[in-house]
């Protein structure tokens, strides 16, 4: 298991998160390329296989709507044939948009988590308050902005359907939008082995 967990939350434009929420394939493949990811980079190929669906279908989705979610990572020639490993351009990113009246939209490719965030909620909605609380440290020490929350930013998360005693990626998801207009993003590193997420993503996926 890797040694930490590099989350990164990112702003997507509207018109690219709603090319994948609108689009059951594409949130399929963008999931099941950065669960395969967690053990080792696949081939376009093999991506095909896991989806039972042909190269050339998954490959012209990878190459026009999802080109800025991952690349290749290694090459190999196998038989005279070059083949290509990739992985998702940052495998344990978070991408967010805003839309009209302060709503906020993920896209969580490894949590499978596709919406708005009211209704989709968020990676740490399946951890217990023990869990979760040992995992707030790490957004403190990670994301530029610390944990105090003011009164704008509390009523913001609850306006998107977040209550208190606020998550770890909920503190996280303020710190990015702080980020978008200076251009800093917001970054956490957990153990994996002390994410209970991760954890459990690595054991659904058999890896």
């Amino acid at each position: 298991m890797p040694a930490g967990c590099r989350i990164e939350i990112s702003y997507i434009d509207p018109e690219t998160y709603s090319s994948i929420v609108n689009h059951e394939l594409r949130k399929e493949i963008l999931r099941t390329l950065y669960a395969m990811a967690l053990d080792k980079p696949p081939t376009k190929q093999e991506l095909a296989d896991k989806l039972g669906m042909g190269y050339h279908q998954v490959s012209y989705q990878l190459g026009q709507q999802l080109s800025e979610f991952w690349s290749v990572v290694d090459e190999k020639k196998v038989r005279g044939t070059r083949m290509e490993y990739i992985a998702p351009s940052s495998p344990s990113s978070v991408y967010i948009t805003l839309g009209k009246d302060g709503e906020l939209f993920v896209v969580d490719p490894l949590a499978n988590i596709f919406g708005q965030l009211s209704k989709v909620g968020t990676r740490c909605d399946g951890c217990s308050e023990k869990e979760y609380l040992k995992c707030l440290k790490h957004v403190e020490e990670g994301c530029f902005c610390g944990n105090e929350l003011t009164k704008e930013e509390v009523a913001f998360l609850n306006k998107n359907g977040r209550k208190k005693p606020f998550r770890p990626m909920d503190l996280a998801l303020v710190c990015a939008l702080k980020g978008i207009t200076s251009g800093r993003k917001c970054v956490i590193s957990i153990p994996c082995d002390s994410c209970p997420f991760m954890r459990r993503a690595i054991v659904i996926d058999g890896l």
